[in-house]
């Protein structure tokens, strides 16, 4: 790990010289950063008693930062860091608040979404639970753990400059970070598991259930696979959060390539997720004002997509960081959000069917009722004079296929909403 080490160094090596010699310097700096003192300064040009030309010359900043990153440690190069900053009295910069403040809401909101889905699936409210309640049960539990985990690691200071911690605290910020990563590789399968399991509730159809299957079995093997590469990206394990000074014997895997990798399938699996019952919908006997809508209820995995490419622009400096306690902050919270996104675009269809049970008037699908038809060997569908699309006990004709008719699922209250054929 390389190090930009400031020059205001020589800036407290002139105040210390002045006021109690060279013995009280040597016992502040490394005493390799005080080698390299002398021939930065004779290249930069700079006055011994000129601080600010010490503090912002190029010349020197880049011969004192060549000298300390090649014979410096970098536990030293960090105490150089933060020594050369205060005496050049460099802004201290914080954004803690953005590791902890947006998990928590984020973290509040998304448990606020599941209690709403849960509701909703109370028999109180004709609702019936389905293995995609039971999945996000367990996704809400790890969503919680991800939570509590922010503040914590702001606590430790992630969010602020890696040379103004305590060594201590470099550690257990990597240490925290370790299972917060782990518990993200776990939410993101989990998440679109539970939506498929919501798939399997809606619709009938043997083929689309086939490929749901899959689909299933593709995220359950992402997270199998990248949850043990997770855990063991060194060897010994300890070295994911003991590596960064760089003086035990631990080998890492490329963890750039790994998160990259597993960014990009995630988002692959995203889209197939959002894409799978589109053809099934459009294929519904509604008008194509509501195709749309329903087809747009379904859709709402875009936001989840659409923070997915945000947080892969903090993956930019992600393996080259110098400053990783600092650099890490952004895909931190990122990584937070995409989460929660997650589980409240997951809860949303469930959310609706319970507003529209509370509000029908607001929330409600109402349509004027069509009779039967008569034709010989047609077959029709009798919908009732309110239709309540996709959550509520509503008959739809399909397009094309050796079967005019499909059950679907009732998303209220899961119960299966049979059709009847009409025929001359």
């Amino acid at each position: 790990m390389r190090l930009s080490v400031w020059a205001g160094f020589t800036a407290l090596f002139f105040s210390v010289t002045a006021t109690a010699g060279l013995q009280e310097l040597a016992a502040v700096m490394p005493p390799c950063a005080l080698e390299c003192f002398g021939p930065a300064l004779s290249a930069s040009g700079c006055a011994l008693t000129n601080q600010t030309c010490i503090c912002t010359n190029p010349v020197l900043t880049a011969t004192l930062e060549k000298c300390v990153v090649g014979s410096c440690t970098i536990r030293e190069s960090l105490t150089t860091k933060n020594v050369t900053s205060q005496a050049c009295h460099a802004p201290i910069r914080d954004r803690t608040g953005a590791v902890s403040i947006p998990a928590l809401v984020g973290g509040i909101l998304a448990f606020i979404a599941f209690i709403l889905r849960i509701i909703a699936r109370t028999p109180w409210f004709g609702g019936k639970f389905g293995w995609d309640d039971y999945t996000m049960g367990l996704t809400i539990m790890l969503s919680i753990a991800l939570t509590a985990l922010s503040p914590v690691l702001a606590d430790y200071g992630l969010g602020r400059d890696m040379w103004t911690l305590p060594f201590h605290n470099i550690t257990m910020i990597l240490y925290f970070y370790f299972w917060d990563e782990l518990i993200y590789l776990s939410i993101l399968p989990m998440t679109k598991i539970s939506i498929c399991c919501f798939y399997l509730r809606v619709f009938p159809q043997r083929g689309f259930r086939t490929i749901t299957y899959i689909v299933i079995a593709l995220n359950v093997g992402y997270l199998i696979s990248f949850v043990l590469i997770s855990v063991f990206q060194c060897t010994p394990l300890h070295g994911a959060w003991e590596h960064w000074d760089g003086s035990g014997n631990f080998r890492c895997n490329n963890i750039n390539a790994q998160g990259w990798c597993a960014a990009i399938l995630n988002m692959l699996l995203d889209i197939i997720v959002m894409l799978l019952p589109l053809r099934e919908l459009y294929r519904l006997n509604l008008s194509m004002r509501k195709k749309l809508y329903v087809m747009c209820m379904f859709s709402l995995g875009i936001f989840v997509t659409l923070v997915s490419i945000l947080r892969l622009e903090s993956m930019i400096h992600f393996a080259s960081t110098q400053n990783l306690t600092w650099d890490y902050t952004a895909i931190g919270y990122w990584s937070t959000i995409e989460c929660h996104v997650g589980i409240i675009c997951a809860c949303l269809p469930a959310i609706r069917a319970l507003m529209r049970r509370v509000s029908p008037g607001v929330f409600g699908d109402t349509a004027v009722g069509t009779a039967p038809s008569k034709r010989s060997g047609s077959r029709s569908v009798t919908m009732g004079s309110r239709l309540e699309t996709l959550e509520g006990k509503v008959s739809v004709r399909v397009k094309g296929g050796h079967s005019d008719f499909v059950p679907l699922n009732n998303l209220d209250n899961s119960s299966q909403v049979h059709l009847t054929n009409h025929s001359a």
